[in-house]
């Protein structure tokens, strides 16, 4: 199976799409209270704000398009604990993450 380029394919999103993924990762970003770098990728932690499962869910299925190379995992603690959301990837996708949307460690 051939891999795909680490680089965005924003063509596989309409205009609107496009408009929404922005809107989500903006969302999204604003909970995100900690950010762990990985050997392949980050980890970041959200606060459990409402619905903030389904609009990284919706964030996911959107950027996944995009990104094919990228992998997306969930996790939600229990008693209303955070949400942790790991983006990782190939060598090469924690750099292109860094860049790309603006990674940081954050503590």
């Amino acid at each position: 199976m051939k891999e795909t380029p680490i680089a965005c394919r924003m063509d596989a999103l309409t205009t609107e799409e496009r408009a929404r993924r922005a809107e989500l990762f903006t969302r999204l970003s604003a909970a995100v209270n900690q950010i762990q770098e990985l050997p392949n990728g980050f980890s970041l932690t959200v606060s459990p704000v409402p619905n903030i499962w389904m609009i990284a869910a919706e964030f996911i299925t959107l950027e996944s398009r995009c990104c094919p190379f990228l992998s997306f995992s969930l996790e939600v603690e229990a008693e209303d604990g955070p949400m942790s959301m790991r983006i990782t990837g190939r060598p090469g996708v924690k750099e292109f993450l860094a860049t790309e949307l603006h990674f940081e460690r954050r503590t």
